[in-house]
Parts: C-alpha cells; sequence; structure tokens
C-alpha cells in the first residue's frame, strides 16, 4: 500500500486531471504497462465532460459529449461498458480497463486506463485491483476539487464563451445547415421558399450570431460548436 500512500500524498499538491492522468501512466501504474489515460465526469443531464487526459492521440480535454451520443456511440470507450454494451471493467481487447468514480453513493464519472499490451485473466485481476484503489483516490480528490460546474450543455457553452444555439432561429439553422452543404443564397432561396434578399438578412443576423465574417466562417464555426 506504500505506492498508494504516495499517490494520496502527491494528490495534496492540487493537479489537474491532465497531471493526474500523466502520472498514472508515467508513475503509478507504469508496472502494468499503462500508456493512457482519461478521466470524465457524468453531469447531471447525462453529458460526459472530458476533464483530463494523456497518452491518447486525440485530445478530448475539455470536450462534452451529449448523452444520447455517447450511450449511442460504441466507438467511445465510456459507452462499452457503461451504457451496457458488454459486461466487467474491461474492453474487448482486454486493453482498457474502466473504472467507476463515485461520490455519495453514485456513479458520476470514470477513470479509463489503456494498457500497451492485452492482460490475460490473472493479469486482469491485479491490475483492476490496484488501479481501483487509484480509482477511489481520484473519486475523492475530484469531488472536492471539481464539482458538477456543470448542468447541461448550455451551461458549458456559456462557460466557454460559446454563443447558445437558441440564439438563432429555426429559419437561420436551416440557413446554417445550408451554408454547411456549401449552397448558394439562390440555392437556399429555392429550397427553402424565401426571396433571396430574405436569405440575405437572415444570413448577417447568423453572422452577428457566430461573430464571423462570411459563410466559410460560419460554416465551420457551426460545425465546431456542434450545431449542425
Amino acid at each position: 500500500m506504500e505506492f498508494m500512500h504516495g499517490f494520496v500524498s502527491w494528490l495534496a499538491h492540487k493537479p489537474t486531471p491532465d497531471e493526474i492522468c500523466r502520472a498514472l501512466v508515467t508513475d503509478f501504474m507504469k508496472k502494468h504497462g499503462a500508456c493512457c489515460a482519461r478521466v470524465g465526469r457524468l453531469n447531471k443531464d447525462d453529458s460526459y465532460h472530458y476533464l483530463g487526459q494523456y497518452g491518447f492521440d486525440v485530445n478530448e480535454t475539455g470536450k462534452l459529449v451529449p448523452g444520447q451520443i455517447w450511450r449511442e456511440n460504441k466507438e467511445i470507450e465510456v459507452n462499452q461498458i457503461a451504457a451496457g454494451h458488454q459486461p466487467g471493467p474491461w474492453t474487448k481487447d482486454k486493453q482498457q480497463v474502466l473504472l467507476e468514480l463515485r461520490g455519495r453513493g453514485t456513479v458520476y464519472g470514470w477513470l479509463n486506463i489503456r494498457f500497451s499490451n492485452p492482460k490475460n485473466d490473472v493479469e486482469q485481476k491485479v491490475t483492476y485491483f490496484d488501479a481501483s484503489l487509484f480509482a477511489l483516490a481520484v473519486s475523492l480528490y475530484l469531488s472536492l476539487t471539481h464539482p458538477q460546474e456543470f448542468s447541461s450543455e448550455k451551461d458549458l457553452e456559456k462557460e466557454k464563451g460559446i454563443p447558445s444555439v437558441d440564439s438563432l432561429t429555426k429559419r437561420q439553422l436551416n440557413i446554417l445547415k445550408g451554408m454547411v452543404d456549401g449552397k448558394t443564397n439562390h440555392d437556399l432561396a429555392t429550397q427553402l421558399g424565401y426571396s433571396v434578399s430574405t436569405i440575405r438578412h437572415e444570413t448577417m443576423r447568423i453572422y452577428q450570431a457566430l461573430a464571423v465574417s462570411d459563410r466559410r466562417e460560419a460554416a465551420q464555426r457551426a460545425l465546431e460548436y456542434g450545431w449542425i
């Protein structure tokens, strides 16, 4: 248990979630061949907020995934176990273990650790035991330092300075979708049944809402915000 004492003492220095993941990989779970780690929390609206990670090719830190998306997408590691698509704490390739983060008796997040090689049955038990102890400490630490800051996607957007999708009307969203699809004002006028002047007027309103100056930027921003 000496390694656990060292980890808890290290948490007293108030590391970030990214730093926690890095330390698990490079120090505390190194003997088990850990190569990647990611931690996230479950919000009140069932969205999943990635708090930190280390080692993965794609940086997901700060990303918020709506519940209906992460629960349906079997490529998301959290979904594979948490949404019931497979039993047990290990993914099918036996290289990732998913550990629950609990607070007040309920699951509020997960710690995902990936290893460089698949684990056999014996290795799974030993590795899981050690990892579960770290998950327990991380659960307590994050519950104190990272309370549920966001109850919805709108709250997270506000925190990041992202405009709300509600700032656009249904008509403007349809026009914005057309921009993403590469349609011209004349195309949209014909498709939606408005005059070209109306499309132009609504286009300017969209630019103002997104703080952009042209169609390309508007389309790019809409995709970044997940509005389309």
